[in-house]
C-alpha cells in the first residue's frame, strides 16, 4: 500500500549544557507498508543538494537512509548500540547510534514515529538527538 503523505519532521539537539537545538521540515513523501514493515520516502533541498530520505518504522527498530547530497546509514535498535555511516567530503565516518526510545503509532490517516538517541561520531559524543515525524494522508 502506497500513499501521499504530508511529513513533519521535528529535530531537537542536545548538547550537553546548551540549549536544545530546534529544526522543523515540511516535506510531501509517501508512506508504504510492505508485510510489516512501514516506510516513510520524501525528498528535500538543503544548501541547493537534493537529499532522498527513507525512514523504515518500527516498534523496536528503525533505520533511516539519506542519498544523493548527502549519503547516511543510521540504525536504531532500542537500548542497543549501532553502527552506521555518514559520508562526507573527507570520507566515510562511522557513526555510532544508542537508542533510548523508539515509538511507533499509526492510524488508517496518520502516524507518529518519535527515535531518541545518543549519537557518536569517530568517538566523539555529539548530543542527544530526538527525530520526531508526524505524517498525515493527503486530502484527495
Amino acid at each position: 500500500m502506497n500513499k501521499q503523505v504530508k511529513v513533519k519532521l521535528k529535530t531537537t539537539i542536545q548538547q550537553p549544557n546548551e540549549q536544545p537545538e530546534i529544526y522543523e521540515l515540511w516535506v510531501t513523501g509517501t508512506y508504504i507498508e510492505k508485510g510489516e514493515s512501514a516506510y516513510l520516502k520524501y525528498e528535500e533541498v538543503q544548501d541547493d543538494k537534493h537529499i532522498k530520505t527513507t525512514v523504515k518504522m518500527g516498534e523496536t527498530e528503525a533505520l533511516i537512509l539519506r542519498s544523493g547530497g548527502i549519503n547516511m546509514r543510521l540504525p536504531f535498535v532500542k537500548e542497543t548500540e549501532q553502527t552506521g555511516s555518514y559520508e562526507s567530503e573527507y570520507g566515510v565516518l562511522m557513526v555510532k547510534t544508542m537508542t533510548r526510545k523508539i515509538m511507533f503509532e499509526k492510524n488508517k490517516q496518520d502516524g507518529h514515529f518519535v527515535v531518541q538517541y545518543d549519537l557518536n561520531v569517530s568517538g566523539q559524543s555529539v548530543g542527544e538527538y530526538t527525530l520526531e515525524f508526524h505524517y498525515m494522508e493527503e486530502s484527495q
